[in-house]
């Protein structure tokens, strides 16, 4: 029987597996490791997630952790090993040691590499990549400033990152700053000459680096003359040459661009455009061109009184103040009715030192309707001829008429003052301080001097703290501070201001007098 059993339970002699098991093993096999590897990437997304919203928060460190833990599941991911770069990127920045930052630098590299590695087409790891051996490089020289040369060498993943993605201006822009502080001059004026052709308001960032020059200028035009040839960006293009020509003068030739810039893409062409081609006709001394281009951006302005305004600027910034009453009174008979004209054409009168006539303009507005400015502008008029009585009213009238305007106030105060109105003058003046937009330690120092004018040296005090509070340099609210407190009797507190003075101007023999002069009868 157990003969039997032996028998009947075991394999017959040369057994083989049927096909059908082999098939069966192999699907089980690939079902595993299919499963695994679902496991480890369900794992990995689970630990990416968490990962990145810690690192959305700041929380850089915990945030690794869990990177590193997806790096764990799934280690030839090139998008786990960016973030990993990026990470000890954010880690160093958050480092006050120089040496810390540079190990953190090394590693994020070193996952930087691996991303690259993987995806060798991915222009935002070789950007990163760059931008880590620029700062190796700086933070080795920093600590071995007798090193000329580091082993760091930015250009090679610049230049890759560029290649891999070439209208990147980001890429560009930080390339063009690399080759400035290593005074790469020829590179550099190539880079800015693509940047002008690829992207030509580039033009307007440029100028403000700290690498712009006439080579770079040139570079630049060279760009804007290839973008306007090729139909790229072809208003911007012209708006640019025209900036550039203007900066060195040349009239005619940023006047040629920008009216070409308007005549591109002309439904983008508003107020502000004709304004700016007239104030070139303005500088080129193109009088009646001007007057034109401004006279048209006025009938198509939203905004006509803020446009009123802006011209007056022009005008007077150039000095052309009989062209400016020229320009306001074909205005006024063009836009009939703006009691902002008759406001800007009285102004130009008094620019001209016509203030009778000014004057008059300004009487018959406030006999249509009063207005606060017109006032504030007689009260103008009245302080030029020195008619204090007529700048008293005049200014009083327009605190009533506009009483949150801190100006106003503060003018009548001053006007006050002079007049040793003194009780009326400090009212005026609180009233200054508490409608001004933005404390003003000036505002504080006139309330002060007219509070020591009545004796009021606490209060006189109190205002030059405050003034000292806004401007902690200025040496005078010290020693104003110092001599108030004399008056109180608080002599200390008079030393320490009055050596902070001495501090702050070391040269005014007055200070240092009045300090040793108190020290000694301390």
């Amino acid at each position: 029987m157990d003969t039997a059993r032996s028998t009947l339970g075991s394999k017959p002699s040369g057994f083989r597996p049927s096909p059908r098991h082999a098939l069966c093993a192999l699907i089980l096999l690939l079902s595993l490791s299919a499963l695994y590897i679902t496991t480890c990437r369900l794992i990995a997304q689970t630990h990416m997630h968490r990962a990145g919203d810690l690192f959305r928060e700041g929380h850089y460190g915990l945030a690794l952790t869990h990177f590193e833990k997806a790096s764990h599941s799934l280690p030839g991911d090139y998008t786990i090993q960016k973030e990993l770069g990026k990470t000890y990127s954010k880690l160093a920045g958050l480092q006050p040691g120089t040496r810390e930052k540079l190990s953190l630098i090394r590693q994020a590299q070193e996952h930087y590499l691996e991303a690259f590695r993987l995806n060798p087409l991915d222009a935002e790891t070789a950007y990163a990549l760059a931008r880590g051996e620029e700062r190796l490089e700086e933070l080795t020289r920093r600590l071995h400033p007798e090193k000329k040369d580091t082993e760091y060498d930015a250009l090679p993943y610049f230049r890759e990152a560029i290649r891999l993605r070439p209208n990147g201006i980001t890429y560009r822009y930080a390339l063009a700053r690399y080759l400035y502080r290593h005074g790469e001059q020829l590179e550099l004026t190539l880079v800015a000459k693509t940047l002008a052709r690829v992207y030509p308001h580039s033009c307007w960032y440029l100028r403000k680096e700290a690498f712009w020059s006439p080579a770079i200028a040139e570079a630049c035009k060279v760009g804007l003359r290839e973008a306007i040839d090729a139909k790229i960006s072809v208003r911007e293009a012209h708006e640019n040459m025209s900036y550039l020509l203007a900066e060195e003068k040349k009239w005619d030739g940023a006047i040629f661009h920008y009216a070409e810039a308007m005549r591109h893409n002309s439904i983008n062409t508003g107020a502000g455009d004709y304004i700016k081609l007239g104030r070139l006709y303005l500088k080129n001394g193109q009088i009646e061109a001007a007057e034109v281009n401004f006279l048209k951006g006025l009938d198509i302005s939203t905004e006509r009184e803020g446009d009123l305004e802006r011209l007056y600027g022009i005008y007077k910034g150039e000095g052309r103040f009989d062209e400016l009453y020229r320009f306001y009174k074909k205005a006024g008979s063009r836009y009939v009715g703006s009691s902002r004209m008759d406001i800007l054409l009285a102004r130009s009168l008094i620019d001209l030192k016509q203030y009778n006539r000014a004057r008059r303009i300004l009487e018959e507005i406030n006999l249509k309707e009063s207005t606060a400015e017109a006032y504030y502008w007689l009260a103008h008029i009245a302080g030029k001829e020195k008619d204090r009585d007529s700048m008293e009213l005049a200014i009083q009238k327009a605190t009533v008429l506009d009483p949150s305007n801190s100006l106003y106030h503060l003018i009548f105060s001053q006007v006050l003052k002079r007049r040793n109105k003194l009780e009326r003058a400090e009212r005026e003046a609180t009233l200054a301080i508490g409608h001004q937009t933005r404390p003003s330690a000036g505002l504080y120092n006139h309330r002060a001097w007219i509070r020591w004018s009545t004796r009021d040296y606490a209060g006189a005090l109190r205002d030059w703290k405050s003034a000292i509070a806004l401007k902690p340099d200025r040496a005078s609210f010290y020693a104003q501070a110092a001599e108030a407190c004399i008056k109180i009797g608080d002599l200390s507190r008079a030393m320490e201001y009055y050596q902070r003075a001495v501090d702050l101007e070391p040269g005014n023999e007055g200070y240092g007098k009045r300090y040793k002069a108190l020290k000694a009868g301390s």
